[in-house]
């Protein structure tokens, strides 16, 4: 199947686009002041942190260079997001087209001790919920 290059270079354009209107729009509209924003349904049933609680209001500190605050609400992310966007820099779609299989389960089981530990009630784990 051949893909037409220019409808190929449209759909990164209009990502890219779409990514920076809500980037501006988060930059100028705080998460925790403004209630358009989603809420996470996970920690509305259960009121556990699933591992993207806080990711939001951690994209909002990091546009404001608050790097400790960012990394309070949310440091597996802040962990992850220099590490992808290194690969994507590096190697472009092929960092992640021509992952092996036992890297994909390494992140999804460090996702999930994240998940684990960031709701353990115990006083170094507390420190990961937001």
């Amino acid at each position: 199947m051949q893909v037409d290059r220019r409808t190929f270079g449209y759909r990164y354009m209009l990502a890219a686009l779409a990514t920076g209107a809500a980037l501006v729009l988060l930059y100028f509209f705080a998460p925790t002041e403004h209630p358009f924003y989603p809420r996470c349904v996970f920690h509305s049933i259960t009121g556990l942190a699933c591992p993207g609680c806080g990711s939001l209001r951690a994209v909002h500190n990091l546009l404001h260079g608050e790097f400790a605050a960012a990394f309070r609400l949310n440091p597996l992310m802040m962990i992850l997001l220099p590490a992808v966007a290194g690969a994507w820099l590096a190697r472009g779609e092929a960092a992640f087209t021509a992952l092996r299989p036992v890297w994909i389960w390494v992140v999804l089981s460090v996702i999930l001790l994240f998940s684990v530990l960031r709701n353990l009630p115990m006083a170094p784990f507390s420190y990961f919920k937001p």
